[in-house]
């Protein structure tokens, strides 16, 4: 799986990643849960580790199961704010507000996307 963007700190994902500052991605396909899938920095560039996806799901389906108000909610909404907080810091970032920015900026509508968990299990690939 590519990791090439840059947070808004200028820190690469795929460093992110393999540091464990990254638990969560976003693609506009599924994957496979308990596919194991070469962190790469590029296209066309070595691997530098490996992570195991723990779920995916669209990102709809997501929101609507953790997030009150789901698809409606509002930035007014103290406890939604905090859950999409927490999850623009498993993306990489310091909150939603520079997640949400980096989504605009790549012409990104983040409802039409998958959310998916995954584990950093090393540099060598692990037998399944």
């Amino acid at each position: 799986m590519i990791f090439c963007s840059i947070n808004e700190r200028g820190e690469d994902a795929w460093y992110l990643v393999i540091n464990g500052r990254k638990t969560v991605t976003r693609r506009l396909k599924p994957v496979e849960v308990g596919k194991v899938f070469a962190v790469q920095p590029n296209r066309g560039r070595k691997a530098v580790g490996y992570i195991k996806v723990r779920s995916c799901m669209l990102h709809q389906t997501w929101l609507r199961a953790y997030v009150p108000g789901g698809n409606y909610w509002t930035e007014g909404d103290a406890l939604a704010k905090k859950i999409m907080d927490d999850e623009a810091k498993r993306e990489g970032f310091l909150g939603y507000q520079g997640f949400r920015a980096w989504l605009y900026s790549h012409g990104i509508d983040i409802l039409k996307t998958y959310r998916i968990s995954f584990e950093y299990v090393g540099e060598v690939k692990p037998h399944v």
